[in-house]
C-alpha cells in the first residue's frame, strides 16, 4: 500500500512577521484590559457589598429600636391595665361598704401570693360585681385554690372558672373543677331559709344560694 504524505510548509516573510507581533502585542494588551477590568468590578462588587452590610446594620439598628420601643409599651400598657382593675376593685368594694386593699391582700393571703394583685382584682371586681361580699370572695378563693391543687391546675385559670360560673350561675363550669352543685337543691334551701318560695327568689338571690352552695 503506498503512503501519501503531505508536508506543509510555512514560511514567514518579514512582513507577516511583523504583522504577526503586532497582533500578538494587541492580544496582550487585551488580556491587560481584561485582568484590569475584572479586577475593577471585583473592587466595584466589594464596595457594593460593604455597602449593602451598612444598609442591613442600619435596618437592623432600626428593628431593635422598634421592638424595644414596642415592648415598653406594651409593659406600660399592661402596667395601666393593672392599675384600673386595681382602682375599680377599690371603688366597687366602697359601694358595698368594703375595703378593696383589704380584699386584695387577703386573697393574697390565701393563696399565699400565687395570684399577684392585678390578677386578684380582676376576679374580685367580677365577684363584686354580682354582689358577693368580702367573706364569701375569701371562701370561693379557698375553694379556687383547693380545687387548683387537686386537679393540678393553674390558680389563676381556676379562680377565674369558679367566680365565672358561680357570677353567671353555670354549674357547667364548675364542673370542670370537680365541684358539683345541684342548681334546684341550692336555690330550694337558700330559699327556706329566708321564708320564700323558690320560684319568687330574684337573680340576685339564686346566685346567693349558687354561691353559698358552692363554698358548701
Amino acid at each position: 500500500m503506498a503512503k501519501i504524505q503531505n508536508v506543509v510548509e510555512t514560511r514567514f516573510t518579514t512582513r507577516g512577521g511583523a504583522k504577526t507581533a503586532k497582533e500578538t502585542e494587541a492580544i496582550g494588551r487585551a488580556q491587560t484590559r481584561l485582568g484590569q477590568a475584572s479586577a475593577s468590578s471585583g473592587r466595584a462588587f466589594a464596595a457594593q457589598a460593604s455597602g449593602l452590610g451598612g444598609v442591613v446594620s442600619a435596618y437592623a439598628g432600626a428593628a431593635a429600636t422598634i421592638f424595644a420601643l414596642s415592648a415598653a409599651f406594651n409593659a406600660l400598657n399592661r402596667a395601666a391595665q393593672n392599675q384600673q382593675a386595681i382602682d375599680g376593685t377599690r371603688t366597687l368594694a366602697a359601694t358595698v361598704g368594703e375595703q378593696g386593699d383589704l380584699v386584695l391582700s387577703k386573697i393574697q393571703e390565701i393563696t399565699k401570693g400565687q395570684l399577684s394583685i392585678a390578677e386578684a382584682a380582676k376576679t374580685t371586681n367580677l365577684a363584686l360585681s354580682a354582689g358577693f361580699n368580702s367573706e364569701q370572695i375569701e371562701n370561693l378563693t379557698k375553694v379556687a385554690l383547693k380545687a387548683s391543687v387537686a386537679l393540678g391546675r393553674n390558680l389563676v385559670d381556676s379562680q377565674d372558672r369558679l367566680v365565672r360560673g358561680v357570677a353567671k350561675i353555670e354549674p357547667e363550669i364548675l364542673d370542670e373543677l370537680g365541684i358539683i352543685v345541684r342548681l334546684d337543691d341550692a336555690v330550694k334551701k337558700y330559699a327556706d331559709s329566708i321564708g320564700k318560695a323558690a320560684g319568687d327568689l330574684t337573680t340576685y338571690e339564686r346566685s346567693q344560694a349558687f354561691a353559698n352552695a358552692t363554698i358548701e
